[in-house]
């Protein structure tokens, strides 16, 4: 599998540490090929010449050039055109957990129209996105072949927002059940994600006029707010 996602410098010294604990552990996994790493220009020698340049797989290290902070469009494009691959786009303080058991769960993925999109796990293991679930999840995993046979033409303006925009787990719901004809499964007690954020600081969160941009919410039924576009796809955590 190889992972998909952006790497940043926090002014918060604690919240920097989580991220490159993440990216530190998440190259240690046998299971993870590459790590193709969205860095803006002006992060790129500072990340080079990082302690990260003598980590023992920095050789799976891929830096994408980028100006700002890639949107999902961005991010779907560029594992499309990945060569036979099971890619995943996750947050950068998310750290891949799977048991030797479940990594053939992964190869599930190959050449069938079947996305897995995950509930996390925080970081001491607890799981409030598993056990009261409500729409969040923090990874899409998915085969860059079939993904690239299925785009076509496929209009992604809808789902043209940053990573951490409010609600953008409804749009990606919607862009592959209803758009693509995707199956959506979330078998997050195999495939763990753990969620490093515990100092509560926060980057590039969209802002409109000082309040937080909410593009979508996933419910059973609509709701009489100013949400967004609705998702009616519960996609619950489940078992393989």
């Amino acid at each position: 599998m190889d992972i998909i996602q952006s790497f940043y410098y926090s002014q918060n010294s604690e919240r920097q540490n989580e991220i490159e604990t993440t990216l530190a552990n998440n190259l240690s996994k046998m299971y993870i090929n590459n790590i193709h790493l969205f860095i803006e220009k002006k992060d790129q020698e500072l990340f080079i010449k990082s302690a990260f340049s003598t980590h023992d797989h920095y050789n799976k290290i891929k830096i994408v050039e980028c100006d700002a902070q890639p949107k999902y469009p961005d991010l779907f494009r560029y594992g499309s055109n990945l060569p036979d691959t099971i890619c995943c786009i996750c947050n950068s303080d998310i750290e891949m957990s799977i048991d030797t058991e479940n990594v053939s769960l992964l190869e599930r993925l190959r050449d069938t129209k079947c996305v897995f999109f995950l509930s996390r796990h925080e970081c001491d293991m607890s799981c409030p996105n598993i056990t009261n679930y409500q729409g969040s999840h923090d990874a899409c995993i998915f085969h860059s072949t079939v993904i690239r046979n299925s785009i076509n033409d496929t209009d992604y303006e809808f789902i043209n927002y940053v990573q951490n925009t409010s609600g953008i787990e409804a749009l990606i719901t919607l862009l592959f059940i209803e758009t693509l004809r995707y199956e959506m499964l979330n078998p997050c007690y195999q495939i763990k994600l753990i969620h490093h954020h515990s100092s509560a600081i926060r980057l590039w969160e969209p802002l409109q006029n000082g309040h937080t941009v909410i593009v979508g919410y996933t419910a059973p039924r609509p709701l009489n707010r100013r949400w967004g576009r609705y998702n009616k796809h519960m996609i619950r955590p489940c078992t393989l």
